[in-house]
């Protein structure tokens, strides 16, 4: 591998003279982004150290090498064949974080599991009970975009046949021209057309704050006239928006520690089958964009909602039911019916996706996450981890933190 040498007075080690120069060419103005850069650093602190290239670069720039560039590997975000092309010449390892096909090219690629994120998403709202849904998705001429849209769509229609469904073909064009406009006008009055309480599921991050901007403009409540979630979850962005959007949390953080660990046996000599890896997504953060409900049945929504307001404590299904009040055989059959599981089942999905949540967004201890999610004890908390993911609580909080 080609050695390293930096200019100061602090002397180089001989790891870091002999240390791999890999390029990282990722948008790094995304959440998305961010994260595969620390899934990338996380695996370089275990078995570094690498020498990273990273520009701060946004979704409409070209993720381009500079002319003088000579390094190990790359991993990239593979948009194009110009792209792939430029890759192959430089004659090192690529591996690809992209779902995009490239007609002539093949690499090794990590990338996430869109159909999973896809289903995630459609279950947030329908587990909410409503009955009308829209998509504000990216250009559809790109298959992965269209396999998500595809995948929400069927998972509404199985969950309710009579569901409406609507789709908007969203692009990405500067607010400083003409087509930004003409979109502007067309989402508004697309938007309006649809019927209320309306659910809607953005593709990415920036498509869903349009939405909720649109919304405050046309006099619309949110969550209460219309719900909005991004399909990704930029942090800073989702939480800069009134109210907070919520946000599916993509596994780019271990995606990119997955892609390094790929280019590292390839730098070392190594081969790769070439497979392309999915990883599913990890959790919806629920911010105020989507904290509402839809549901019909009176004593159920009052149910569901006494349920999650009190699902991290020490809660029994008998004092949901009295809490409506009703009976417990009515309560666990208006539960089977409207969501195909029991009220207990329920009551574990909810303190599950809190404690996945409290895993990979915070420090606390293992014990610490099983009181905060309700499951009380470590050894419990365990139980259900392995019962519904086949892994621990530590284990998963490494894997999707990319250490």
């Amino acid at each position: 591998m080609k050695p390293h040498r930096r200019q100061g007075t602090r002397q180089t080690t001989p790891a870091e003279a002999d240390a791999p120069s890999v390029a990282v060419l990722v948008e790094t103005s995304s959440g998305w982004g961010r994260r595969m850069i620390r899934g990338i650093t996380g695996y370089t602190r275990k078995h570094g150290p690498w020498h990273l290239w990273a520009e701060a670069r946004g979704r409409s720039e070209h993720l381009t090498l500079p002319p003088d560039w000579s390094g190990d590997g790359v991993i990239a975000r593979i948009s194009s064949a110009r792209m792939a092309a430029a890759l192959d010449r430089l004659g090192v390892p690529v591996v690809n974080v992209s779902a995009i096909p490239l007609d002539g090219y093949s690499y090794p690629t990590v990338t996430s599991d869109y159909p999973a994120t896809g289903a995630l998403a459609a279950a947030h709202f329908i587990d909410r009970g409503f009955r009308h849904f829209a998509y504000v998705g990216g250009p559809q001429r790109y298959p992965y975009i269209h396999e998500h849209m595809t995948v929400v769509r069927e998972a509404i229609t199985r969950a309710n046949p009579d569901s409406t469904f609507s789709a908007f073909d969203y692009r990405y064009p500067s607010v400083s021209n003409r087509g930004w406009a003409g979109q502007n006008q067309r989402l508004a009055a697309w938007l309006d057309r649809l019927p209320r309480p309306l659910a809607v599921i953005s593709w990415a991050t920036a498509p869903a704050i349009h939405v909720l901007d649109l919304c405050r403009h046309a006099g619309l409540a949110v969550p209460d006239d219309v719900a909005v979630l991004a399909s990704d979850d930029d942090e800073l962005l989702c939480e800069a928006t009134s109210p907070p959007l919520s946000g599916l949390i993509v596994a780019s953080r271990q995606i990119g520690y997955r892609a390094a660990e790929r280019l590292d046996a390839l730098m070392r000599g190594g081969e790769d089958d070439g497979e392309i890896e999915h990883f599913a997504p990890i959790e919806i953060i629920t911010r105020g964009s989507t904290e509402t409900f839809a549901i019909e049945d009176r004593e159920l929504l009052k149910a569901v909602i006494f349920m999650r307001q009190n699902a991290y404590g020490p809660l029994t299904i008998q004092e949901v039911a009295d809490a409506v009040p009703m009976t417990r055989r009515s309560l666990e059959r208006k539960f089977q019916q409207s969501y195909g599981r029991s009220p207990l089942a329920e009551l574990h999905r909810l303190r599950l996706a809190r404690a996945k949540q409290l895993l990979v967004q915070t420090d606390r201890p293992i014990a610490g996450v099983a009181e905060a999610s309700g499951f009380g004890t470590p050894e419990y908390l365990a139980t259900r981890f392995r019962k519904e993911l086949g892994t621990t609580p530590l284990r998963y909080r490494s894997i999707t933190r990319g250490r």
